[in-house]
């Protein structure tokens, strides 16, 4: 939507020049130790806005907070389920949330909703289709990751922006050189290729694709934890355990090739996967089933495979691989990151929250 509604012209520049006091509470979407994911990344970019904090509530599904508060920053504090927050609230208090039964939330007295477009309300997240409309409703403005999500949401006639997926680069940038190989990862032939994934071992990785590469290559997936437990008995595959987020460049560093092996379901062409950004991050050749948004915006810089051509398009990857293609793929990581995302979305709020 153009940054006018009925005619209204707002000048964001006068808003931003005064920097108002803006709280945004994220919450219990995703355990904060668990995988750190869009919600982490944007609450941590957000906090480094001036004049803007942070309020993220844990799940504590995967690991429990040592206090009912955690301040990871001056402007950014991580709190249990129930727990009160209100002396840590400063100035307009915005509800950032996607899934959609977290509309509840708004009951906590918010002067501003962002209802953020992160999946495709399909397949497997097609029980979020119970809420979707209520949590629309009680959104000022919508958020959306991908080109399908954003023709998706269009539609519901409300101020709509685009805020992709994106990366830590400086998190990242360090695996663009080989770093001290960690301990439980496998011992690798010289003759060999390691290609590898992390994330998410879940329903929507093509696992007979997966077994395929592994036939001619190593093959390393690392994510097991006690809510993805798959199992794959292949001599050429290795399974590792989830890993810190801070340990991700470790790993990665010794990925010769890194790979997005995802079926095309209806909810994946929706999906902007976060990891292409960490990989490119890294400077990484990047082999990906066709997922729509990936093709849209990155094909020259992406490998393309299925079930048939996943071979050819992996040796193509690897004898093609060079420094001058690296630093492509870095430049275009270094324009993706998430204080960029962070910033785009501080001024839509900004834009929205002052309209009247």
């Amino acid at each position: 939507m153009d940054s006018t509604i009925n005619n209204t012209k707002i000048d964001i520049n006068i808003i931003k020049h005064q920097m108002p006091e803006i709280t945004i509470v994220f919450p219990p979407l995703l355990d904060w130790y668990l995988l750190y994911q869009r919600p982490q990344q944007l609450a941590t970019a957000f906090s480094k806005i001036y004049n803007v904090r942070c309020i993220y509530i844990s799940n504590e599904m995967y690991k429990k907070l040592n206090r009912p508060i955690l301040k990871v920053n001056d402007n950014l504090f991580v709190v249990r389920i129930n727990t009160d927050y209100s002396q840590l609230v400063k100035g307009k208090k915005i509800l950032w949330f996607s899934y959609p039964k977290h509309y509840k939330y708004i009951t906590e007295g918010f002067d501003f909703v962002v209802f953020d477009g992160v999946d495709v309300p399909a397949d497997e997240f097609l029980f979020w289709t119970v809420d979707l409309k209520r949590a629309i409703d009680c959104a000022n403005i919508i958020a959306c990751t991908s080109e399908l999500l954003y023709k998706l949401y269009r539609k519901y006639n409300k101020p709509i922006f685009m805020c992709a997926n994106a990366a830590d680069y400086e998190h990242f940038k360090i695996a663009q050189e080989k770093l001290p190989k960690p301990s439980d990862f496998p011992t690798i032939k010289s003759n060999e290729k390691v290609i590898g994934y992390y994330g998410a071992l879940a329903s929507w990785l093509d696992y007979k694709l997966i077994s395929k590469i592994s036939d001619r290559y190593k093959v390393i997936l690392i994510g097991r934890n006690k809510y993805y437990k798959k199992v794959i008995e292949h001599p050429n595959l290795i399974i590792l355990e989830h890993k810190d987020y801070l340990q991700l460049p470790y790993y990665l560093s010794h990925f010769d090739l890194a790979m997005i092996p995802f079926k095309l379901t209806r909810m994946i062409n929706g999906c902007d996967p976060i990891k292409y950004y960490e990989f490119i991050s890294a400077g990484k050749p990047v082999v990906s089933t066709e997922i729509y948004e990936i093709k849209r915006k990155y094909s020259e810089i992406t490998y393309f495979m299925n079930y048939n051509n996943c071979y050819q398009i992996i040796e193509r990857a690897i004898k093609e691989d060079c420094l001058s293609k690296k630093l492509e793929r870095i430049d275009i990581a270094k324009e993706n990151t998430w204080d960029i995302r962070a910033k785009k979305s501080y001024d839509e709020i900004i834009k929205y929250l002052f309209l009247d």
